[in-house]
Formats: structure tokens, sequence, C-alpha cells
């Protein structure tokens, strides 16, 4: 395996991985609200949130490159006073897949909290619990499983984010990406440019396109089994929860 495919996916699978770490809370957080009864603006928080899964990922990693960048009015304003800059890693390439993952996440996670029980809650009230310990003690272990499934999803649509990184790579200067890439993008570089990496030629290039597809392909695969299997076992847990006497 060549160096590049190799480089190019430990790095996928580091921002994978801290996209997924980064996004858990929020998505935990944002689904909460989502799940609670409706409150003024609720619908429009739900819109924002679900939005990038409406837009094209290339539109995301404009945005972000147009705010971020250094010709954005944030990133400029950022940079003037404290002479930070986006790069393309690590961060530019967590927060592009970030905006594409967490709204799937939120997606996921939102019905297993909805289904939560609402008495439980209120009886660990009772008991002394304050309401982050009643959601902590309570809620999250019973919605575990969704949020397995959750964490699964999130890692996949990591790893394979291309479109918004894309983008977000072409906006950058040269300078500011070095050799660094992710699987989708070496793989878009060796299907286009036959040869260009050290040493290599069309076929080895056809080839290493080929090991990068494999190897996502598995993690693909291995991250929807995971969420499937979350998503069964929380089922299970749901249908054997204890129910009031009387209730159907």
């Amino acid at each position: 395996m060549p160096d590049f495919v190799q480089q190019a996916l430990l790095l996928s699978l580091q921002v994978a991985l801290a996209t997924v770490l980064l996004s858990t809370p929020p998505a935990l957080l944002l689904a909460t609200l989502m799940a609670r009864r409706p409150w003024p603006g609720k619908w429009l928080l739900e819109g924002l949130i679900l939005l990038p899964m409406a837009l094209p990922p290339a539109v995301v990693g404009l945005v972000l490159a147009s705010g971020l960048g250094d010709g954005g009015a944030l990133g400029a304003w950022l940079h003037a006073l404290t002479g930070w800059r986006l790069r393309f890693f690590p961060l530019g390439a967590i927060l592009a897949a970030t905006l594409m993952a967490l709204p799937l996440m939120v997606r996921v996670l939102r019905p297993a909290l909805e289904a939560s029980d609402p008495m439980l809650l209120p009886v660990a009230r009772t008991l002394g619990a304050t309401p982050w310990q009643g959601w902590f003690t309570v809620t999250l272990p019973m919605a575990w499983p969704a949020v397995a499934s959750a964490m699964a999803l999130g890692l996949a649509a990591a790893w394979g984010e291309s479109g918004a990184t894309l983008v977000l790579a072409a906006a950058l200067s040269p300078q500011d990406l070095g050799d660094v890439t992710t699987a989708p993008l070496a793989l878009i570089a060796a299907l286009q440019h036959p040869g260009g990496h050290p040493g290599g030629t069309a076929e080895g290039q056809l080839e290493a396109a080929w090991q990068l597809a494999w190897v996502s392909l598995g993690v693909a695969l291995s991250a929807v089994l995971l969420s499937e299997w979350g998503r069964r076992h929380w089922r299970r847990r749901w249908q054997a929860r204890p129910q009031a006497v009387g209730t159907p």
C-alpha cells in the first residue's frame, strides 16, 4: 500500500473520530431540545439544525471557507486579532465533517429521546435529582443504544465526506494544505492525476484508488451494521419496558 494511501486513511480516521467525539455532546443537547414539548422558536431551531442535510455539501464547504477563510469577515477578524488562520487540517476538515454529520446524528437521536417515558424524570425529581442528574442517570442510559447508532452513522458520514472538504481544500491556498488529504480526496486525486504521486503510474494510481475504495467500503459497512445493531437493541429495550396497568 503506497505511503500516500496510508497517510490519507490515517487522516480520515483522525478526522472521523474527532468529529464523532466533538459532535456527540451537542447532538445529544440539540436532540433533547427538539424532543421536548413545543416552545416558541422551536421550529426555527429544527430547520437550522437539519438544513445542512438538505444543502449540497459543496455549499456547506463554500460557506465555511467564506466565513472562516482569509477572505471571510470572521476569518479576517480572527486573523487580525489573534493571528489565527483556518487550515485544512485538522480544524478545517473536522469542521466540514461536523457540519455534515451533526444533523444526521440529531435526526437519529431525536426519536429515541422523544420516546422516553415522560414520568421517569418527575419521579427522579421527587427522589432529589436535579433535571440534569435525572437526564444523565435516567434518560441517557435508556437511550444509549440509539447514541451508539448515531455515533456510528456520524463516523461513516465524517469518513466519507468529500463535497464540503473538497471545496474547502480548493478555497485554501496550497501552503495551507501541504500533502495532507483525506481518503475521498486522495481517491479523486488518484483518478484525476494518474502518476501524479512520486513514483506513481496510471496502473498504480488506479490500484491505490481501489485500495482507498475498499477500505472506505469496509468502514461504511461496519458503521452501518453497528448503527443497525444499536437501533435494534434500543427497539427491543423500548418494547420490553414496564408499562402501567391498563396501558395497551
